[in-house]
């Protein structure tokens, strides 16, 4: 028996829910493989790992709720990059606000706008002794080929808008996750002309599907990009592993839109290029100078 789909359905940026009741996730692992190659059309590819924090009694205000962890590369360009884009607060109290941006170089693709078929993108976070996130690693496997990853350690990076670094008030555990194969950034659509794979799911816990984000999870919302990508039905589950297929949709792009949720922001590798500036959504409340330091005691 089949887990209920998303209303919007199975696809895009609406994908099931992962989680254990609540209980922190750890040893989380996510790897996409291609039995078909991935041929982007239009704005790239986004490979995003979107995890979830309770709101925890007690927990600093800097905790972010929201934890993405993105392989995306962008129209023309071979290099593959892994983003970090964290979030605190929470979207029904209008809270949320940005407190990590970052981004790393992974790789360099064989070609622009492929991954090609016999290929995997692994997405791994690295937890504390305390279930918290405290980094990032990033692996792309060529087809017959050697592996190459790229970590990242959370304390190495500045505060979002600052220039102090992050410290253990900005990590937080996770207990929900869903994984959306969309555009490369910004709200954009991406357009596959191929592709077909699957999303390998591992984590210490038994994960439960669910069909949407739970509610003891606190940022209530998504991804913004979209794409014409397309996710297998799951069955009722209680296993470390699980794995889905996915797809490209065969009647064109879903109309999934308006997209819910936040954009991916406009990352330093395309401003350089494009002489784009970062976007700041309106909604967002922005961490000052004051505030670190009442937070952290500097």
């Amino acid at each position: 028996m089949s887990v209920a789909p998303p209303s919007e359905g199975l696809g895009s940026n609406f994908n099931y829910f992962l989680a254990d009741g609540g209980n922190a996730i750890t040893g989380l692992s996510v790897e996409i493989t291609f039995a078909e190659p991935l041929l982007s059309a239009s704005n790239g590819f986004g490979f995003q790992l979107n995890c979830y924090a309770q709101e925890l009694s007690g927990a600093p205000s800097t905790t972010p709720n929201w934890q993405q962890y993105v392989v995306f590369t962008e129209p023309g360009d071979k290099t593959l990059y892994g983003i970090i884009d964290n979030w605190k607060g929470t979207v029904p109290a209008g809270t949320d606000a940005q407190v990590i941006n970052d981004e790393a170089t992974i790789t360099t693709l064989a070609t622009a706008n492929e991954i090609p078929a016999g290929a995997t993108v692994l997405i791994a976070p690295i937890f504390s002794s305390t279930n918290v996130i405290t980094g990032i690693t990033y692996t792309y496997t060529p087809p017959s080929g050697k592996a190459v990853s790229t970590s990242v350690t959370l304390t190495n990076l500045d505060v979002y808008g600052t220039s102090k670094k992050i410290t253990s008030a900005y990590e937080s555990p996770i207990s929900a996750l869903t994984l959306n194969i969309v555009g490369d950034y910004d709200g954009n659509n991406g357009v596959f002309t191929s592709g077909s794979g699957t999303i390998v799911y591992k984590a210490n816990q038994p994960l439960t599907v669910l069909t949407n984000e739970p509610s003891y999870t606190a940022f209530q919302d998504g991804t913004g990009e979209t794409a014409n990508t397309v996710y297998g039905k799951l069955p009722v589950s209680d296993s470390t592993t699980i794995t889905q297929t996915w797809g490209i949709s065969a009647v064109g792009v879903p109309n999934f839109g308006p997209a819910v949720g936040h954009k991916l922001p406009i990352p330093p590798s395309s401003k350089q290029k494009r002489g784009h500036s970062l976007p700041i959504p309106r909604h967002i409340v922005r961490m000052n100078e004051a505030e670190y330091e009442q937070v952290n005691k500097v």
